[in-house]
């Protein structure tokens, strides 16, 4: 069995709890799963409005061991920048090359007034497109790692444990699998977005001028 961290360092049952689930990037249900209650329990201990049973204990002890320092020996998630602000201030214009001298007339200023706008709205809604998207790719990421701890991790002792937790990592791998089919298709597709999102930054500050 699992031991405790020193008493001055250990957080409560609830707080342990919470800070397993962030640090592994485990749902609620998913947490609830391997402890062996309902998700009702996980969410009214997290709120401190029930205690963590002492029959409970081992079973989170054994996830608490992953944590990062200095409650746990886990590797903590490799940093990720932080999401697209869509109201991020626009970059200064380039410069644009002169009119060529036998170039047609320059458009219209109402031309130009209406493809701002557009382009405004346009890039408002492809910022905030950009923010959820990296928001769930960082969510991903924390539960590829969480995922990767867990199986690099000794197994509960026990035979019984031991099995119930090779079962719990094989319904999150499956879950993982079902909801991050593809990894290498999503990273191409945001890295595509944040370039429409680039490209759409740089011609509403031209037009802005």
């Amino acid at each position: 069995m699992p031991s405790s961290p020193p008493a001055s360092s250990a957080p409560s049952g609830l707080r342990l709890a919470a800070m397993v689930r962030a640090c592994l990037g485990l749902s609620t249900r998913q947490l609830a799963h391997y402890l062996g209650v309902s998700m009702g329990f996980v969410t009214h201990l997290e709120a401190g409005r029930k205690p963590l049973p002492g029959a409970l204990l081992p079973r989170l002890l054994l996830l608490a061991r992953l944590l990062p320092p200095p409650l746990g020996t886990g590797l903590p998630l490799p940093e990720l920048p932080p999401p697209h602000d869509p109201l991020l201030p626009l970059p200064a214009p380039e410069r644009l090359a002169p009119p060529l001298p036998d170039a047609p007339a320059p458009p219209e200023p109402e031309t130009l007034r209406r493809r701002l706008r557009d382009q405004r709205l346009r890039l408002l809604t492809l910022s905030q497109h950009l923010a959820a998207e990296q928001a769930r790719m960082a969510g991903l990421a924390r539960r590829h790692h969480g995922l990767a701890l867990l199986r690099a991790a000794l197994p509960p002792p026990e035979a019984a444990e031991a099995a119930h937790y090779a079962r719990w990592l094989a319904r999150l791998s499956d879950d993982l699998t079902r909801d991050d089919p593809t990894p290498a298709v999503r990273a191409a597709a945001l890295h595509l977005l944040a370039a429409r999102v680039a490209g759409l930054r740089a011609e509403v500050a031209a037009l802005a001028v």
